[in-house]
């Protein structure tokens, strides 16, 4: 993460900690709603910035939150979107590939475990790798529908979260069909784990930084 950004998130940390505790949960929300319209997280932290500033203002005077910014959270980010520049389309596929990048090291540890054997190898079984597939696929889908939902916390944001709980449990049924792809050396994995987390790591520096300086 470049530095600026780092400093800016440790700048609005502090600054957050002078809010209510109603304030702080609506500021999530707000930061939670914006951060899957593919804006930087450095202009992201800036917008967070700024709203956290006219809250705290606000509060100082003894205005609810609700009258400094408007009822309609949802309306008032979407009029903040309106002005903010989006990523890049080249940005937008780093921020894909590091998010599978992280998905994929947290994984293989899991898949070592399940699947390892005596003989210091990995079976990479179709079903598996179909399962794993269905995991990301449907967790990405889930965090992108939750964050737009993010303001109706109704019974449909509940049922949806049990219909992705459902899709991924019954998804492990795929592990018990098909067939081995290749056994990989546990050696390998370990390499492929330290190269995935190499990955994420150079793909958060250029994803996380202020895109205007690329």
């Amino acid at each position: 993460m470049k530095r600026q950004t780092k400093n800016l998130i440790e700048e609005n940390d502090i600054l957050c900690e002078q809010l209510s505790k109603e304030a702080n949960d609506v500021l999530r929300n707000m930061t939670g709603y914006i951060q899957r319209f593919g804006i930087s997280r450095y202009e992201r932290e800036k917008v967070r910035q700024d709203i956290a500033e006219m809250i705290l203002e606000g509060e100082k005077r003894g205005i609810p939150v609700k009258n400094t910014i408007g009822e309609d959270y949802q309306a008032f980010c979407d009029s903040v979107l309106a002005e903010m520049p989006r990523m890049s389309s080249r940005e937008k596929c780093l921020n894909v590939i590091r998010d599978i990048c992280i998905f994929l090291a947290v994984w293989l540890p899991f898949w070592v475990l399940q699947y390892g054997g005596k003989d210091e190898t990995v079976k990479v079984t179709s079903g598996g790798a179909a399962w794993a597939f269905l995991v990301f696929a449907t967790g990405y889908v889930y965090s992108w529908i939750m964050s737009r939902q993010i303001f109706k916390k109704h019974i449909a944001y509940l049922l949806t979260g049990g219909v992705f709980i459902v899709i991924v449990l019954a998804g492990k049924v795929l592990t018990k069909f098909g067939y081995v792809l290749f056994p990989a050396p546990v050696y390998i994995v370990a390499a492929a784990e330290v190269i995935l987390i190499i990955v994420c790591v150079v793909l958060s520096r250029i994803v996380d930084q202020d895109y205007k300086t690329l």
